[in-house]
Order: C-alpha cells, then structure tokens, then sequence
C-alpha cells in the first residue's frame, strides 16, 4: 500500500503534522507499504504533492486540513483510480461532515484498514472543480471576506463570520439572473445562488438538505433578495437544517446551469472565492472521485 498525508500547517494547530506523524507511525507500523507525509508551504502547495502521488500511483492520499486543502487535493484526483482521504482541520470541514468521515486523526487514518471506497460526483464551475458546493451569491462574497478579513486570519472558526456576514449583507447588491438549467428557466434575483453536491457549506450551515453527492445531480438552491429581518430568520433555518421551509427558498436538482447577467462577479468554489465575467456555466461529473470512507 502506498498513501500520502499532505497537512496543511495553518489548519487544526501548529502542532497538526506531528501528531499525524505519531498517529502514522503508531497505526500503521505492521501494515507493509509506503506512507509519507508532505508538508505543505503555502497555497498551490497540497496540489502539487497529490498530482504527484496520484501520479505515482498512490493508493490514497490524505487532505489533512479544511475544505479548501481538500479543494486542493482531490482536484488533482478526479478521474484517477488514487483515493482521496480526510482527516478534518478546517473551520467548518462541510465536505467531511456531508460525507460523516470521521473528525478524529485515529479514526481517519484507521479507515486504511477496511479501505471501503464510495464514487462521488465532482462539480465544475467556470473551469474549477467542486466537491461540496459553489456559488455566485452572498456566500461567495462572504467566502471573499472571510479570506481576507484581519480577524479571521487570527480567529478561525465559524466565529469570525457572523460580524462580517451583517457587513456584507449591506454591501451586497443582488443582480436580476436569468438561470438556465436542463429543465427550466427561471428568472431571479437572488440572495443565495448555490450548487450543492453536498448538505452544507461547513460549520453546521445546511443548504441543501437531503443532497446526495454521487446520484449524478446538483441541488441548485436559490434565496431570493430579502430584508434583514427575514435573512436573520433565513441563517437560524440554514444553521438547524430547516432552510428548505424558509419563504421563497427554491431547490432544483440539474446536472447543467448556465447563468446569465451577473456581469463581473465574485465566485466560489468550496469556500474558495475568485473573479469571473460574463457567463456562468456549472455541470457535473458523475462518480469522478474516489473517497476513502467508514
């Protein structure tokens, strides 16, 4: 067996690539194999070492970090018989508490043991692979702020989002869409526009209940423009898992959207912000990715 840990030393303590270092060595000192762990340096970094391994042919390799480590990762996995593994360390780790992986470093690198793979679904936006959700909307403006905020580069965790989520909210300015997918077509303005291939964004934040991340479809979740009063009742429902009865929440299942008419915007790629300019398309690979689970 051959598999490679690649930890992101800003996520989960400073202390994170020795205590997966321990935990390697002390679970896995009778399996026969190679087991390496890379340190990553700086962002690109984790995409460089899992191309590598996958190249190799690796059996798994690790993303030990959040979901944007994990972005990282699996990106270079997609469509490779290299299995992607997680040991959680992120701020809100959406894509393994979708997929119930285990959150401990024992319990996520004892899954070696019965090597159980489950196919998923990779989304693509504009180019860029996706594993849990994307989106054009308020999250990827917040996405943008929360990587760039002052507070939340020295307090990580869901905390630093609630003061910016209130800023933004004002600064924000929904533009009329026109949403193409392969059934409908649906004109908004929308708060929220998010593609989920999985339940939340991370943190607890449900967006699309009951998403499945390998039936060969995107849960395309849309929240039109609204006050604040409604939007502090809209993030109580996102963050206890009851945004499907919020008033003028809209979700329809699609393998392909095209957005129109949102112009220069902010994007989103499991929490990872970037800028894009004219149309937006999102689609689906179905069952690309090979993830090592319970």
């Amino acid at each position: 067996m051959k598999v490679r840990f690649i930890v992101n030393p800003a996520a989960g303590g400073a202390d994170r690539a020795k205590k997966i270092t321990e935990a390697v060595k002390r679970l896995l000192k009778s399996e026969e194999g190679i087991f390496d762990i890379k340190v990553t340096r700086g962002r690109g970094g984790a995409a460089g070492f899992s191309k590598e391994a996958a190249a190799k042919g690796y059996d798994a390799v690790f993303a030990c970090g959040g979901d944007g480590t994990i972005n990282e990762v699996a990106g270079q996995l997609v469509s490779t018989s290299t299995a992607l593994g997680v040991i959680p360390g992120g701020s809100g780790n959406g894509f393994a508490k979708s997929l119930r992986l285990p959150d401990d470093i024992d319990s996520a690198i004892g899954l070696l043991k019965g090597f159980k793979l489950r196919d998923i679904d990779v989304g693509v936006v504009c180019g860029k692979y996706f594993f849990s959700t994307a989106g054009c909307g308020f999250d990827a403006r917040l996405s943008k702020r929360y990587n760039e905020g002052k507070v939340s580069r020295k307090v990580r965790g869901i905390v630093p989002y609630y003061p910016m989520a209130l800023l933004e909210f004002f600064r924000f300015k929904p533009r009329e869409l026109t949403i193409q997918t392969d059934c409908q077509t649906i004109k908004a303005t929308p708060l929220i526009l998010t593609a989920a291939n999985t339940e939340e964004y991370g943190g607890g934040a449900v967006i699309a209940p009951g998403a499945l991340p390998d039936d060969g479809l995107l849960d395309l979740c849309i929240v039109p423009k609204t006050g604040l009063m409604a939007a502090r009742k809209l993030a109580k429902k996102i963050l206890s898992g009851e945004v499907a009865g919020f008033k003028g929440y809209m979700c329809v299942r699609t393998d392909r959207v095209e957005i129109t008419g949102a112009g220069e915007s902010v994007l989103q790629a499991d929490g990872e912000p970037f800028e894009w300019r004219g149309n937006i398309t999102i689609g689906l690979l179905h069952k690309r990715l090979k993830v090592l689970v319970k």
